[in-house]
């Protein structure tokens, strides 16, 4: 699965969101029955599908002495937790605490994060896009990620 790109939306009365047809149709050959699990990560919402969600589990459940701050994603990403159905239309349903959780009010930004997909609100999307971006030429060399351009 590679989702890519964004998409403005405007959250209906209920707290439902149209997700793309490219993303709905990604998560639905992933999930044929349209399950995709919702979470917080990072500070943000994420959706991925529940497959992704065991392996996630798997991962932060490897350290048996998780430093605080471990502890505290998992905290965190475990309280999120939200498996969700599409409907006939390509909507999901977010759940009021995802949305408190998101600052999320009535328009939202759907974002392609490769692997997931994210939910921002607007205006923190927008304020991510203005800000100017931190030097990563060094992680990057160390990582050996050659960019084709």
């Amino acid at each position: 699965m590679r989702l890519l790109g964004h998409a403005h939306r405007s959250l209906d009365p209920k707290g439902r969101l149209m997700l793309t047809p490219e993303f709905r149709d990604q998560f639905l050959a992933e999930s044929q029955d349209g399950r995709l699990v919702l979470t917080i990560y990072q500070g943000q919402i994420i959706g991925i599908t529940p497959a992704q969600w065991d392996a996630f589990v798997a991962e932060l459940e490897k350290p048996a002495t998780p430093s605080p701050t471990l502890q505290n994603i998992r905290r965190v990403a475990f309280a999120g937790y939200v498996e969700v159905v599409l409907d006939k239309q390509g909507r999901i349903q977010l759940p009021t605490h995802l949305r408190k959780s998101g600052r999320l009010d009535r328009d939202v930004v759907l974002v392609g994060g490769g692997k997931c997909m994210e939910i921002w609100d607007k205006d923190r999307f927008e304020a991510l896009l203005e800000q100017t971006p931190e030097d990563v030429s060094t992680e990057m060399a160390q990582a050996n990620i050659k960019l084709p351009f």
